[in-house]
């Protein structure tokens, strides 16, 4: 049995996705975290790096600037584990996420200044400014690197979690579109594209155009009822292409799976409904074999 988890979230915040938490998306938001952060520093070449070593060629610098990305990450990486198993046993909020992604930015940043400080870079930064004092030199460091460090980290981490979620809106659209098709429910959408009118498949007997609008015939509490949508018989037809409510005339969509019979007669074919309150529908030239097929295909 799974135990339950302890609230952990300060002034109500927003209770975080668990997609956010998943292992394989912490990686990747390390993984690419790394990438671009590694492009950054080499690029923009934040806290005047290229001069902490005197003389240091482009490939060196590569080097150098790898190796404190990687342990950089590596401050991260320990970090989300820790995240990883404190989420196990409570829950946290936007709030708190945010405020961790905080406390990792100022973890790093003061790891940079004590590279900084190693390297002798501390001493020449207060060569150049003789009227500050160590502290004041560390603290002036310590701004900048915090300055570089949220370009290095909130960047990515903001790209990162706006690709997440819209795969994850994406993920969820599919599981729902899944959802219906396993529960046969029909979404019927109007002009603008806005879903109005939503029903079991089985209950829907047939559609018919009037002018700028779409009469649906349903059965509800065994009583043959009208919808009357906004949209067009041909932008319906588009949207349930994949379903068995098929075109038989300009006019007329019918639900194959309520067919009877097909009345066939010299030139013309009429389709009755197992439900005689219905009435009989003509078939045109133009969908008769589609109906004929469709109906062999539904009848086995």
């Amino acid at each position: 049995m799974e135990s339950k988890k302890h609230k952990f979230a300060l002034l109500g915040s927003k209770e975080l996705p668990s997609y956010l938490l998943e292992k394989e998306n912490v990686v990747r938001i390390i993984l690419f975290a790394t990438a671009f952060s590694l492009l950054f520093i080499n690029i923009f070449r934040p806290f005047n790096s290229e001069e902490w070593i005197p003389n240091i060629n482009n490939f060196n610098y590569f080097m150098y600037s790898s190796l404190m990305v990687i342990i950089g990450m590596v401050v991260v990486s320990i970090s989300r584990v820790i995240m990883h198993f404190f989420t196990k046993k409570y829950q946290i909020g936007f709030l708190e996420y945010i405020l961790w992604s905080i406390a990792e930015t100022v973890l790093i940043s003061a790891f940079y200044v004590f590279i900084a400080f190693y390297v002798g870079f501390v001493d020449n930064y207060m060569v150049e400014n003789p009227d500050i004092n160590i502290w004041e030199s560390l603290f002036n460091i310590f701004r900048s690197s915090i300055a570089n460090t949220v370009c290095m980290l909130f960047i990515p981490y903001s790209i990162a979690l706006l690709y997440l979620e819209n795969e994850h809106l994406k993920k969820t659209i599919e599981q729902m579109k899944k959802e219906d098709k396993k529960s046969n429910i029909v979404h019927f959408k109007d002009d603008r594209g806005e879903i109005r009118f939503s029903i079991t498949l089985h209950n829907i007997y047939y559609l018919e155009s009037s002018d700028n609008y779409v009469i649906i015939k349903y059965l509800n509490n065994d009583k043959i009822e009208d919808y009357i949508l906004r949209s067009n018989l041909k932008k319906v037809s588009e949207e349930l292409k994949e379903t068995p409510i098929q075109r038989c005339h300009r006019s007329y969509m019918v639900n194959i799976m309520h067919i009877a019979s097909l009345k066939k007669e010299p030139n013309e074919i009429t389709i009755q409904f197992d439900n005689p309150s219905i009435k009989n529908i003509y078939v045109s030239k133009t969908y008769q074999d589609s109906i004929v097929d469709s109906f062999a295909k539904y009848q086995k």
